[in-house]
C-alpha cells in the first residue's frame, strides 16, 4: 500500500483552501473551454433574463446531506438565477431514499416539484409524464464533449432524453490503512478471493468489512450490481431475454455466502446509506463500498483516529476486486427531469440550462469537494481532481461503469428492478441464510421474469 504522501492535515479539503497553482489550473481549464466556444460569452448570454410572467416560481427537489458545502452552493445558485430572472426558486433537499416516493406521488397527483433529481434511471418509469429535454441535452453534449456512456444510457429512452444528465456519484472501496497493515495485509486485495482471505483476518481482529445489503438506494445497489457483474452475471441479454438464472450468477451467490460469513459484518442487511459511514468513522469496520462522503466527513469534522491523528490520513480509496469477468464498477448517475404537469416548463428548462453551464457546474462540483463527478466528459480534466488528490481514484475508475439493465437497455423495467431491490435481495437472502444460493437464484429469476414480461 502506498505511504501517506503528506503528513498532517489535508489542507486541500478545508473550505476555501485553494492554492495559487489550483487557481492557475482552473483559469487554464476555463481558457480551454473558451477557446472551444464554451466559456464566458456563453455565460454572459445565459445571464440575459428572459421574460417570465409575474409570480413565476420553480420548485426543485433533489438530494441533500452527503456534501453539505455542495448543498449550500446549489442553494446559492438557485437564489442567484432567481434574482436575475425575477423568479422565485425553492430548492428542497431531502433524504436519498425519500425521493422515489415523492416522485411517484407527484406523478400520480400531477402536482409537485417543477424539477426532480432522479437517481439511477428511475425517471424512465415516468417517461410519458416527463418533458422531452433532448434539445437541452444535445446542445450540452455538443458543447462539452459528450456524455459518459452509462450516464447517457440512464437519461434516455426510445431515442429521447427523459432527464438531463446532471452528475455521477462514483463509488469505490474505502479502507482503513492501519487496520489492514495490523492484520498483515500487504496490499489491497485484487480479487474477491483475496478479499475473503484478507477480510477474514480483519474480522478476526475486530474490524470486519461493512456492507449494506438492505433496501437503501445507494451503497447496496452499487455493491450488488458491481459484484454480480464482475462474475459475468446479467439481468438480460442483448435480445431482452432474462438470463439471471445463469451459472455465473449461481457462482457469485455461492461465493458471496462464504465472503459474508468469513469477512463481513452481520449487521449489514439492516443498514442504510448512512450506517456504513458511521461504522467506518467510529472504527467499527475496516472497509466498505462508498462514495467520497466518508473522507469528506472525516476531513470537514476534523475526526481523529484512535492514535489522535487525522483519520483522513488513514483512509484508502481503492477499486472493487476482480471477479471471473474482471473489475466492474457501478456508479450511479443523477438526472434532472421536468414533469409535464409543471406550469413553468420553460423557466425550469432555462434554470437547468444555466446550472449546467461551466461557470455554475464547475463551481458546484468543486464546492461539493469532488463528491460528485460530472456526466459530461470534459470534466474528467477539471482541476477539481488536483484540488482533491486523495479522491482522484474516483475519477480514475469513473469510466469502468455500466448502465442498469446491462446487457439490455436501461429502460423502465430495469428501473423497476433496481427500485424493487431484486438483485440486492438475492444477496441478502444468501447472507442471512433465508435461502440457499440455488433458492435465491430461482427466486430472483422468477421476480425478474415477472417484471420484464409484465
Amino acid at each position: 500500500m502506498p505511504p501517506v504522501r503528506a503528513p498532517g492535515w489535508p489542507c486541500e479539503l478545508l473550505a476555501g483552501a485553494v492554492s495559487r497553482r489550483d487557481l492557475v489550473k482552473t483559469a487554464a481549464f476555463a481558457t480551454s473551454l473558451a477557446a472551444a466556444g464554451l466559456g464566458f460569452e456563453g455565460i454572459l448570454a445565459a445571464r440575459k433574463a428572459p421574460a417570465y410572467a409575474p409570480g413565476t416560481a420553480i420548485h426543485f427537489l433533489l438530494l441533500g446531506g452527503f456534501s453539505p458545502p455542495g448543498d449550500v452552493e446549489i442553494l446559492r445558485q438557485g437564489t442567484e438565477w432567481g434574482k436575475q430572472n425575477n423568479v422565485r426558486v425553492k430548492i428542497e433537499q431531502i433524504n436519498f431514499n425519500d425521493i422515489p416516493a415523492r416522485a411517484a406521488a407527484a406523478m400520480e397527483s400531477k402536482q409537485g416539484p417543477d424539477i426532480i433529481q432522479f437517481f439511477h434511471n428511475w425517471q424512465n418509469q415516468y417517461a410519458d409524464a416527463l418533458v422531452d429535454v433532448t434539445d437541452i441535452c444535445t446542445a450540452l453534449e455538443s458543447k462539452y464533449g459528450g456524455y459518459i456512456d452509462y450516464a447517457k444510457a440512464h437519461a434516455t429512452l426510445d431515442g429521447r432524453f427523459t432527464g438531463v444528465p446532471h452528475t455521477i456519484v462514483p463509488h469505490l472501496y474505502v479502507a482503513r490503512r492501519s487496520y489492514l497493515e495490523a492484520a498483515g495485509t500487504q496490499h489491497w486485495p485484487k480479487t474477491w478471493e483475496e478479499l475473503r482471505r484478507e477480510g477474514k483476518k480483519w474480522k478476526s481482529a475486530g474490524h470486519p468489512i461493512g456492507q449494506t445489503v438492505g433496501h437503501t438506494a445507494g451503497d447496496a445497489v452499487v455493491f450488488a450490481y458491481s459484484y454480480l457483474w464482475s462474475f459475468g452475471a446479467a439481468e438480460r441479454d442483448e435480445k431482452g431475454r432474462v438470463i439471471i438464472g445463469s451459472k455465473q450468477t449461481l457462482e457469485a451467490l455461492k461465493f458471496f455466502k462464504a465472503l459474508w460469513d468469513d469477512a463481513m459484518d452481520p449487521a449489514g442487511p439492516g443498514w442504510d446509506d448512512v450506517s456504513n459511514n458511521r461504522a467506518f468513522l467510529s472504527g467499527a469496520i475496516s472497509a466498505t463500498t462508498n462514495a467520497a462522503s466518508i473522507y469528506l466527513t472525516a476531513s470537514n469534522q476534523v475526526i481523529l483516529d484512535e492514535r489522535r491523528q487525522p483519520l483522513v490520513n488513514d483512509i484508502l480509496h481503492v477499486p472493487h476486486p476482480a471477479g471471473p469477468a474482471g473489475v466492474v464498477h457501478y456508479h450511479y448517475s443523477q438526472q434532472l427531469g421536468i414533469p409535464k404537469y409543471s406550469k413553468n416548463v420553460e423557466a425550469a428548462k432555462d434554470l437547468i440550462r444555466w446550472l449546467m453551464e461551466e461557470n455554475q457546474l464547475a463551481t458546484y462540483l468543486r464546492r461539493a469537494q469532488a463528491y460528485h463527478a460530472a456526466a459530461l466528459k470534459v470534466y474528467m480534466k477539471d482541476p477539481m481532481w488536483d484540488m482533491f488528490p486523495a479522491l482522484k481514484p474516483y475519477r480514475d475508475h469513473l469510466l469502468e461503469g455500466r448502465h442498469l439493465g446491462w446487457k439490455g437497455p436501461a429502460d423502465a423495467r430495469a428501473a423497476r428492478v433496481v427500485q424493487d431491490y431484486v438483485l440486492i435481495d438475492m444477496l441478502a437472502n444468501v447472507a442471512t441464510g433465508k435461502m440457499s444460493p440455488e433458492e435465491s437464484l430461482k427466486w430472483g429469476e422468477t421476480r425478474l421474469k415477472m417484471i420484464y414480461r409484465g
